[in-house]
């Protein structure tokens, strides 16, 4: 039962703007990166435990993937206050190396190293940790989350919220994660993901040709497309992760905007109608500054529809900021047509399931 007045609000919302819309396949989820990071990184106490520190401001609350961020920004020495913005730190490590990839490698093994530490505390899992530590040829993170069966289990024996997203009849589904997490439970769910990498307008020599944009696919709900807007972990130069490429990105968007090699017209096409489900997104981030300014190109021409915005209510120490910030957020997503959600992403999706299947009769 939806039985808080949290998941009260989150059903009106859901009857509002998202049930109606299902059957017709014009919701798109909007995934975050850091959706599975959270969800994976759950299990590192020493993480969890940096979390504790009661924020005073909006942008002082702190996310797993900002801690993660943290350990680069001390392993590289870096010199600033703001060692939790992956982007600045990208950047920092760009600038100070003169070297465009080499932040993209050394982020990507930050994680990879971190999971393979984490799991090797765990007896059952000591000899894979080994034998994938040993490997000549690192595998990317996704694969070692899935070598080591990461995320473990969810809250009351729950299923995996990404497998739940996976299992609506969607014919679309945007992702700003380097990994192929989503299209893996699409696959598992007896689907035919077809992933997708936009706006990479660079070297596409050493790129699977299935991965880039066709523009002769239509995708189905059986034969989905999965569309990467910030890169792929295993095409390293691809990835959007310093601010100067969430620069490029954005003025890639806007000169490519009709460029089908770019672009490709499905999702030219549905973006200005459908209604949006942004999950995992940080409002100080710069995925989610680059990704919601793109958003709002792909849809200035469109009819008004609502979507939709989920947003952990900030929990500050100082009553008078967590109300001004809870007024702000609602008035800034209202100006550009989303309803906030203030709801765990895991949560949302349990609720948008239950509700889904309620409306169909189903227990």
């Amino acid at each position: 039962m939806l039985a808080n007045n949290q998941n009260a609000d989150t059903l009106k919302l859901l009857n509002d703007i998202v049930l109606p819309f299902l059957e017709d396949g014009t919701v798109i989820p909007v995934i975050s990166n850091s959706f599975r990071i959270e969800q994976i990184f759950q299990a590192d106490l020493e993480l969890r435990e940096l979390l504790k520190k009661e924020a005073k401001y909006y942008d002082d609350a702190s996310t797993l993937e900002q801690q993660l961020t943290k350990l680069w920004a001390t392993k590289i020495n870096y010199p600033m206050s703001d060692d939790r913005n992956l982007a600045r730190v990208a950047q920092y490590r760009q600038v100070e190396k003169q070297d465009t990839e080499l932040p993209k490698i050394e982020y990507l093994k930050l994680i990879n190293d971190r999971l393979l530490k984490l799991a090797e505390n765990d007896s059952d899992f000591k000899d894979k940790v080994a034998e994938l530590r040993a490997r000549t040829q690192r595998l990317v993170f996704s694969e070692t989350a899935q070598q080591l069966e990461y995320p473990r289990g969810f809250s009351q024996g729950r299923a995996d919220p990404l497998e739940l997203l996976a299992s609506l009849d969607l014919p679309i589904f945007i992702t700003t994660s380097y990994s192929n997490f989503l299209e893996a439970k699409l696959e598992k769910l007896g689907k035919s993901a077809r992933t997708q990498l936009c706006f990479w307008d660079g070297n596409k020599a050493g790129i699977n040709p299935d991965h880039l944009p066709d523009p002769k696919f239509n995708p189905t709900t059986q034969n989905p497309a999965v569309y990467h807007l910030f890169g792929m972990e295993q095409y390293k130069d691809t990835l959007v992760l310093s601010e100067d490429d969430y620069m490029n990105f954005l003025i890639t968007a806007a000169e490519g905007f009709n460029s089908q090699e770019l672009y490709p017209t499905p999702l030219r096409l549905a973006l200005p109608t459908a209604r949006l489900i942004l999950i995992g997104y940080n409002l100080p981030d710069w995925d989610f500054r680059a990704l919601f300014r793109f958003l709002l190109m792909a849809r200035k021409t469109a009819k008004k529809k609502k979507s939709v915005a989920i947003q952990l209510r900030p929990a500050l120490g100082n009553q008078d900021y967590q109300i001004n910030s809870v007024k702000y957020l609602e008035q800034f997503f209202d100006d550009h047509d989303f309803s906030v959600v203030w709801n765990n992403p895991d949560e949302f999706i349990y609720s948008l399931i239950e509700a889904k299947n309620a409306g169909r009769g189903q227990p």
